[in-house]
């Protein structure tokens, strides 16, 4: 059905909403920091027009090492660039502040020749030293606790704790810079993942000098991009040409990002001209955008949203009941009540894009009311009362409506005999960007998230992060067999109470995994990680989510991007 038409009244009744929700939106939430000098003297906007870009949620920090949040990677993109770029389409890595690299023989060295013109927004020249001194950084935060902040981190730079004497070698082991614009890195194995992980917005190369003694940036982030950042309210960020970029000038004198997380105001926002394009198009909105002359670009199915299980939770302990939630949960209803055309329920949690799906997966995770009342009689679950963590009033690429969907994960759970109690935060409370780090006695989490890169390490590594500090009473020390049921007892009765797999196993799988050159030995050891998984349960798959991008009348070009990190020097507009 066509959308209604938009009466003066109505206009004006929108605009009063939307003048209070910034309005709210400005006083609730404070500046990080202040803009660098450089950048507020550089706020003179040059010829060209302004981009107004509204996303779904608020932007909390502007350092892409202290967040995963795609919202405010959206932004430090614009003005840190990586050592290699990913290709838009491919996701392979291209240059970028590297304009070659050189692999020895064995895998192991990685040789990368650097730009000879980047310059920082504030007139510092990129040199091979600087980016020393962000890959110290990188590792200083890879040695710090593991959350999913510092997963990509500890992914390159941390170790594992394998066995009781023994621990994984970090995958970056040495790096040095011989020349001012040459840089080496040398590897404990080789790696297919380690390129393409430094393509991620947590690896952006940011000012040495705004780094403190943490790890963490002492100032909003000042970088070599295209943008630089002229003033940042907490609801608003304001991006303006970086007068120092060494490429080809953007057409957009400036970036406006502004924060509307109501679907309705975004897209009453567009209809009035107010904003020229946003993220999360709600589903009831496609067909009203498309009749009346509007694109909605769909991003590729690349995110995943799931629910997250403490294993540390008493009510865990007992494998059997982990396998009940899985079944409990009615994932088809889910896609077809919140999600657009193309959003699939997820057998796993890597994207069928790898081609890595095992056929009889999705049985693990098949919705079966029945199944799942006779796993939970069966097992040691005595009504414990459980935490669900959801978050509320945003929309997200991965979680459209947390709310709603929340509330048929939770009907389903009781329905099936478990004791829920609802937890709901806003975006902005302290430590909810890491629930299982900041509230350890949860019980249940639902989140999401998009890949940031175009590897399965970029799923699986943030997804398995809280089974980390899993008590080492979930797993058995060896697989055993499953129990042959007695004529007396049922099939869920004997059903294993404790998974064969561990963190430290499924760790050890994947590394191994990242060695192989054959791509179909690489796509085999994935399949047997994946059941790994889902023998250890820390976690349910839920939904693969396709999310849309629509744009004003006054957007010529646009181009999306599957990790949403959209490259906004390429978009051209009208004045």
């Amino acid at each position: 059905m066509a959308a209604p038409a938009l009466t003066r009244r109505t206009l004006i009744h929108y605009g009063s909403l939307l003048t209070a929700g910034f309005a709210l939106a400005a006083c609730s939430s404070p500046p990080e920091t202040e803009p660098s000098a450089s950048a507020s003297a550089s706020a003179t906007k040059s010829a060209g027009p302004t981009f107004r870009f509204a996303q779904g949620a608020q932007v909390l920090t502007l350092d892409p090492a202290a967040t995963y949040r795609v919202e405010s990677h959206r932004i430090s993109a614009q003005i840190l660039e990586p050592l290699v770029r990913a290709d838009v389409n491919t996701g392979e890595p291209s240059p970028s502040l590297a304009q070659t690299w050189e692999v020895s023989e064995d895998g192991r060295t990685y040789t990368f020749t650097l730009v000879e013109n980047a310059t920082f927004s504030e007139g510092t020249r990129l040199t091979a030293e600087g980016v020393v001194a962000n890959i110290e950084r990188w590792a200083q935060l890879g040695k710090a606790p593991l959350t999913r902040m510092t997963q990509p981190f500890h992914q390159l730079f941390g170790t594992v704790q394998l066995a009781e004497n023994s621990s994984s070698s970090p995958l970056v082991t040495s790096w040095s810079a011989p020349s001012s614009t040459s840089l080496k890195l040398t590897l404990s194995r080789p790696s297919r993942s380690f390129l393409k992980a430094l393509t991620q917005p947590a690896f952006g190369l940011v000012l040495p000098s705004s780094i403190g003694a943490d790890g963490y940036l002492t100032s909003t982030p000042i970088g070599t991009g295209a943008f630089m950042l002229s003033s940042w309210d907490g609801s608003t960020a304001v991006l303006t040409r970086n007068t120092a970029y060494r490429g080809e000038t953007p057409d957009l004198a400036a970036i406006e990002f502004l924060t509307i997380p109501d679907a309705e105001k975004r897209y009453y926002n567009l209809l009035e001209g107010s904003i020229d394009a946003y993220d999360q198009v709600a589903l009831k909105d496609y067909v009203p955008l498309a009749l009346d002359g509007y694109p909605v670009q769909s991003r590729d199915p690349y995110a995943i949203a799931y629910l997250g299980i403490n294993l540390s939770h008493p009510a865990f302990d007992d494998a059997r009941v982990r396998q009940a939630l899985a079944r409990a949960i009615d994932r088809a209803a889910i896609v077809e009540a919140y999600y657009p055309q193309g959003t699939n329920t997820a057998p796993d949690f890597i994207p069928a894009l790898f081609q890595m799906k095992k056929e009889d997966m999705g049985q693990v995770y098949t919705y079966n009311l029945d199944r799942a009342q006779e796993l939970l009689r069966a097992s040691t679950y005595a009504n414990q009362a459980i935490d669900f963590y959801y978050p509320v009033n945003l929309s997200l690429p991965s979680l459209p409506s947390p709310e709603g969907i929340y509330s048929l994960i939770s009907a389903n759970l009781v329905e099936a005999g478990f004791n829920i109690v609802p937890k709901p935060y806003r975006w902005s409370d302290a430590g909810t960007e890491d629930v299982p780090t900041a509230h350890p006695d949860y019980g249940l989490e639902l989140t999401g998230f998009i890949g940031a890169f175009r590897d399965p390490t970029a799923f699986l590594g943030h997804v398995l992060t809280p089974a980390a500090s899993a008590p080492t009473t979930i797993s058995e020390a060896s697989p055993s067999p499953t129990p042959t049921p007695s004529p007396t007892s049922t099939a869920a009765a004997a059903e294993p109470a404790k998974a064969s797999a561990s963190y430290a196993s499924i760790f050890q799988a994947i590394d191994e995994a990242d060695t192989h050159t054959d791509i179909t030995d690489w796509r085999n050891a994935y399949k047997e990680i994946n059941d790994q998984v889902a023998n250890l349960l820390s976690a349910i798959p839920l939904v693969y989510p396709v999310s849309g991008v629509t744009q004003g009348q006054r957007v010529r070009t646009y181009t999306v991007s599957a990790t949403c990190i959209d490259d906004f020097s390429t978009v051209h507009i009208d004045d």
